[in-house]
């Protein structure tokens, strides 16, 4: 949603700004060159996006290697005192790079490893959660994360087939996840594991939590007209969002508005290009005093 989300930022060309997911850097390099005297900072947790960025970097632009729900400590790290942004941007959503590598937890495929982890700081991984949380724990964050309706039958099969050997790849997974739901519930094209593997990964890398301190930090830092723009894919983050932006209305009105009174949805256009943003959902806030 590159184009939602540029006209939503209101861009400065001299600007303060904050990429908060820096990804494949389609933001980045839009804000870098619509804020042509400005400085942009860019965040990613995965070496992955930060590597692939490092050819492309200006000397406007600012990269850390680092998880966003820290951002009030980059922020000091790397400004003067007091400073305040323009714009603030994050994409919930994973890269195509991180969902194309095969060699990654990411994907369905992957034979050698169950990993999906956003980066090598991760406190614990894939592996871990799949082979040693309790069937109750298993069947809450399928459940809860993955929105999964056969998330009390998976779980009991990930346990049973644990107990004959560890399940070591996220190809395995995968088949488990498979068996368990029978075919007539399938959806179209969409992999019947989708929605469990969306639960592994936001345990694994503690997404929702890390938001809430990734938002409760950016709004502190906007400027008087500056906007947090957020983009998400799952339903929980987005009403996470949603309730941290009524929330911050709610307690002072004269200070934020609102922009987006209903989420922002990718273009029929766009589904048709990239089918991974059917889901995606638009928020803004915006400080006015």
């Amino acid at each position: 949603m590159l184009e939602e989300v540029i006209e939503n930022l209101n861009i400065k060309k001299d600007g303060k700004y904050i990429d908060g997911t820096l990804g494949g850097a389609s933001y980045t390099k839009k804000i870098t060159e619509l804020a042509k005297e400005g400085i942009v900072m860019s965040i990613d947790l995965d070496p992955l996006a930060i590597d692939n960025f490092s050819k492309q970097k200006t000397d406007r632009n600012i990269v850390v290697n680092d998880n966003f729900s820290n951002l009030k400590n980059i922020v000091l790290e790397n400004f003067d005192d007091n400073v305040k942004f323009d714009g603030i941007v994050a994409d919930l959503g994973l890269s195509s790079a991180q969902l194309d590598d095969e060699s990654r937890g990411f994907s369905f495929l992957n034979s050698q490893s169950l990993d999906m982890s956003f980066g090598p700081k991760i406190d614990k991984d894939t592996y871990y959660i799949v082979n040693n949380y309790k069937e109750s724990e298993l069947e809450r964050l399928i459940k809860e994360y993955g929105e999964e309706p056969w998330a009390k039958i998976i779980a009991r099969n990930i346990c049973t087939s644990r107990k004959k050997s560890r399940i070591n790849s996220s190809s395995d997974l995968a088949e488990i996840i498979k068996s368990s739901i029978p075919k007539r519930f399938w959806t179209g094209k969409i992999n019947p594991a989708t929605k469990t593997f969306q639960a592994f990964r936001m345990e694994t890398n503690d997404e929702i939590k890390n938001l809430e301190n990734f938002l409760d930090s950016a709004i502190s830092l906007l400027n008087v007209g500056g906007r947090l723009v957020i983009v998400s894919f799952h339903s929980l983050e987005d009403r996470v969002v949603k309730l941290l932006f009524k929330n911050k209305y709610r307690e002072n009105k004269d200070a934020f508005k609102i922009v987006t009174k209903k989420p922002i949805k990718p273009s029929e256009k766009e589904v048709l290009n990239n089918n991974r943003s059917r889901s995606a959902k638009l928020r803004v806030l915006e400080k006015i005093k």
